[in-house]
């Protein structure tokens, strides 16, 4: 998409808001000191080499933990043809992302494996579908706890068109310390533990306390995304039914139509520990735009969006990703933030590097 169209686009958005059409968006009023916010600086914004064998890499979701980063892809296209679900690579460190780039979990020959898989039975019912659908487990993040990887993924149904997708409900699996597999939650038969009317569990969570905090966003209309809180204690993790919506007034176990919305960002949310406080991070998919807002506890309230730096733009289309990766922090105050982007017609993966001054938002 050309940037005079994306700009008409954030126009557009901000005029249907004005008229009370949609819910408000914090990005419509852009004040001086969000224009020129210098919370801090751009330090690195790499490509990652692709692996050998690889054509191209978007954007993962990550699983932190206190010494790297699990990332995790939606799918691979190997240069011979072949597509491989969620493959995986685990990293140390910002610099062996930029320097070295993923190294996949593979099978003996070499090959990608994937960590999230569809069951021998979801296969064949897969291949003997007539009209054009298939199946997809489609990672959305998650948290780690004492060394233990628990993944939120949505059962989704793709096709026949490009852009034709239903959302069936949504999985949890759990990435045992050295496993190569995500084992699928299920109950009874079923892996699909929360319905697609349910609150989401879409954005990754974190550990606070004696509680799993998770994030999700659902569009409620053009343009429009509400992000909610859900959680589950620490002794419980494997019940879906422990999973609790959050409301400030009344805490945890909240209905689904008093759910407290922390946030209006229609872009991805990351939401992570930082100094004394929990930062917000977000990617503005209209501006190019990386902003971030600061909370007390991580149920928010999340404070202003305020201006971090500028991705570098995409050519066409709008950019992917824009998760910030706490779990490659060797530094408090640096962020590191990946995020895709279509240039010369190629889809490239970056990770940018950003140092905060001082104590943002203390």
């Amino acid at each position: 998409m050309v940037p005079f169209m994306r700009s008409s686009l954030r126009r557009l958005r901000c005029v249907v808001t004005l008229f009370g059409l949609a819910w408000p968006f914090s990005g419509c009023i852009r004040t001086i000191e969000q224009e020129n916010s210098q919370i801090g600086e751009l330090e690195r914004d790499c490509v990652v080499p692709l692996p050998k064998g690889t054509k191209a890499l978007g954007a993962p979701v990550g699983l932190e933990y206190p010494d790297g980063s699990r990332w995790i892809w939606d799918g691979v296209e190997l240069e011979d043809g072949r597509f491989i679900a969620n493959v995986s690579a685990f990293f140390a460190s910002a610099d062996a992302v930029c320097e070295r780039g993923p190294e996949f979990e593979t099978d003996a020959a070499g090959t990608p494996t994937s960590l999230l898989s569809l069951t021998a039975a979801e296969a064949v019912a897969d291949a003997a579908r007539t009209d054009g659908r298939r199946l997809r487990l489609v990672p959305t993040g998650g948290f780690v706890h004492e060394a233990t990887g628990y993944l939120f993924y949505d059962h989704t149904l793709t096709g026949p068109g490009f852009f034709d997708s239903e959302l069936l409900g949504t999985g949890l699996c759990v990435l045992a310390d050295g496993a190569s597999a995500c084992e699928r939650l299920r109950v009874g038969n079923d892996t699909i533990l929360w319905s697609a009317d349910a609150v989401p569990l879409n954005r990754g969570g974190l550990v606070f306390d004696d509680r799993a905090v998770v994030y999700g966003c659902r569009a409620v209309a053009d343009l429009t995304s509400l992000c909610s809180v859900a959680g589950a204690p620490l002794s419980n993790l494997l019940d879906p039914l422990a999973y609790a919506n959050w409301n400030a007034f009344d805490g945890w176990g909240a209905s689904r139509e008093r759910t407290s919305v922390v946030s209006d960002e229609i872009g991805p949310v990351s939401v992570s520990p930082y100094g004394k406080g929990f930062l917000l991070t977000t990617l503005d998919i209209f501006e190019s735009r990386v902003s971030l807002r600061r909370a007390d506890a991580p149920t928010g309230e999340f404070g202003r969006r305020i201006r971090a730096f500028d991705i570098a733009p995409p050519d066409s289309g709008f950019p992917g990703g824009g998760h910030e990766h706490h779990g490659l922090r060797r530094e408090p105050n640096r962020l590191h933030i990946s995020y895709s982007r279509t240039a010369a017609g190629v889809t490239e993966l970056r990770l940018a590097s950003f140092r905060i001054f001082g104590e943002f938002g203390e």
